[in-house]
């Protein structure tokens, strides 16, 4: 065997392995979430209105989280009351992004789902997630910052849908 077609093998032995190792998957992973927020942040800006969810025309809450899950071949509902059933609650300190942040909607004393986004960073300093909104103050698309929010008030819950 010739040191080219040595070096051929050890590369490709070095790739088998590391396919199968949990490294290969935390990557994997990454790119998951990265995609995730790569589409969801596609669609800043895109404006809101209700019961829609048309890629660069008009979202709901809703129809924007479940089309930017649905682009990456994970399962999501259409209406927000449904997402707190859906995969794996996590502690809110711990949530990822990518992970889907579920909160009551805006009639006082209800804690019924109403309105869901996607984490897009959680660091020790802040936490930030993009949502459709209907808010005349931040009307669309938009990334809120989670504690210098009134989020935190209508908080329910972190699903991680992966």
């Amino acid at each position: 065997m010739t040191s080219l077609n040595k070096t051929f093998f050890l590369i490709v032995l070095l790739l088998v392995f590391l396919t199968g190792s949990s490294f290969a998957q935390d990557t994997l992973t990454k790119t998951i979430e990265d995609s995730i927020v790569e589409i969801a942040m596609s669609q800043l800006g895109v404006k809101y209105k209700w019961a829609t969810s048309n890629e660069n025309v008009s979202f709901d809450c809703s129809g924007f989280t479940s089309y930017v899950y649905h682009k990456n071949s994970i399962e999501a509902p259409r209406v927000s009351r449904e997402y707190i059933h859906l995969g794996q609650e996590i502690p809110l300190k711990e949530c990822q992004k990518g992970d889907c942040i579920i909160f009551t909607g805006t009639k006082t004393g209800d804690k019924t789902p109403g309105h869901v986004g996607i984490i897009i960073e959680n660091s020790e300093t802040k936490m930030k997630f993009i949502h459709c909104s209907s808010s005349k103050k931040h009307f669309g698309v938009v990334i809120t910052e989670y504690y210098s929010s009134g989020y935190p008030k209508r908080f329910l819950s972190v699903r991680r849908l992966q």
